[in-house]
């Protein structure tokens, strides 16, 4: 009987956090959007409500203070199917470095693939061909200052470039876990707080005529002003519960309330069915948060997730995969796989 009356605590100090921190809707057009793809099978698979729980090397993404749960080291792989013959590749790693901390180092990268070039002269093409390049790399550091209480903060590098252009910015994420003796975790974070990006490069400059100048003179070289663009800055606010069903496992219940800077802010719930440490079924659901309404299912490009994880102990060192899938209303379903290994 207590534990549910946590459960529904959480659930009401959740629902108090969104009207706290809600606000009108922020939309407009941010820098860096692949900042805001979901990294991870596990997390994915919960909607990425699991920020006051998450550990290992996807704590990296969603909460860097979670990575101080790491005892010695880990290394993870991901890939993801993104919608039209995108792809991303997410590699990570942490180490645990004693009484400094846990240091973590990771490198996201989004292939669009192969782009023809057309221009106003030439709408089929010209025959050139460029292949756009999008990397992430961040370095982490993440402490438990005391059993309850842990932080961690990344720094981020973002790369952007698409054939003679390129754009770069610096950023920061900052997270906290605190874990009280109930089975209840908190957890928060700021996302994305950095830099502008902006757009330079040789397609920007052209020559042109001086104006009045007779018709022997000789050009100029022009060229034109970028405007700059912000990163999509985010903060959030999670809460986690794990039941204890003794010899029928565990089930962890996680919540995240995500307060965005250039879209609608949303909710995301998860649940993860653990058996023995060894087997996990998880599922996942977002919902937007519109001004006037809660609409479950409006204009939501993303809404349900789902996904499997299994746990093997290999000779003192674990081996772990984890699949998800995330449908979505426009394309085919995002598929995820993550293998992470810890030594």
């Amino acid at each position: 009987m207590r534990k549910k009356y946590i459960l529904i605590g959480i659930l009401t100090l959740l629902l108090i956090c969104t009207q706290m921190f809600g606000s009108a809707p922020k939309m407009g057009t941010n820098g860096a959007t692949e900042l805001l793809i979901p990294m991870g099978a596990l997390s994915t698979a919960l909607g990425g409500s699991n920020i006051a729980c998450v550990s290992g090397t996807e704590a990296i993404y969603w909460n860097p203070a979670g990575l101080s749960n790491m005892k010695n080291g880990e290394a993870s792989f991901s890939y993801m199917n993104y919608f039209a013959n995108m792809n991303v590749t997410y590699l990570a790693a942490g180490f645990n470095v004693g009484s400094f901390g846990v240091i973590g180092v990771s490198a996201q990268v989004l292939d669009i693939g192969e782009i023809k070039v057309t221009t106003w002269d030439s709408p089929d093409g010209t025959g050139e061909i460029i292949s756009p390049n999008y990397l992430t790399a961040s370095l982490t550091y993440s402490k438990r200052f005391t059993d309850r209480i842990l932080f961690g903060t990344n720094a981020k590098v973002i790369s952007e470039r698409v054939g003679t252009m390129n754009a770069s910015a610096v950023a920061m994420d900052v997270g906290l876990q605190y874990l009280t003796p109930f089975g209840v975790g908190f957890g928060v974070t700021l996302r994305n707080f950095g830099t502008e990006m902006q757009f330079s490069g040789e397609a920007i400059e052209f020559d042109s005529e001086i104006p009045g100048a007779g018709p022997n003179s000789t050009s100029r070289k022009t060229k034109l002003d970028m405007a700059s663009a912000e990163l999509p800055t985010s903060m959030n606010i999670g809460l986690s519960y794990k039941y204890d069903m003794n010899y029928f496992g565990n089930v962890n219940f996680s919540a995240v309330y995500n307060n965005n800077a250039f879209e609608l802010d949303h909710l995301s719930f998860g649940a993860e069915y653990d058996i023995m440490n060894k087997l996990f079924v998880r599922a996942g659901y977002m919902a937007y948060m519109y001004p006037d309404d809660w609409d479950w299912d409006k204009d939501l490009e993303y809404g349900l997730s789902y996904g499997l994880g299994l746990n093997l102990d290999m000779g003192g060192n674990s081996f772990r995969f984890d699949y998800a899938a995330r449908p979505m209303e426009t394309f085919d379903v995002n598929q995820y796989f993550s293998i992470s290994i810890g030594f």
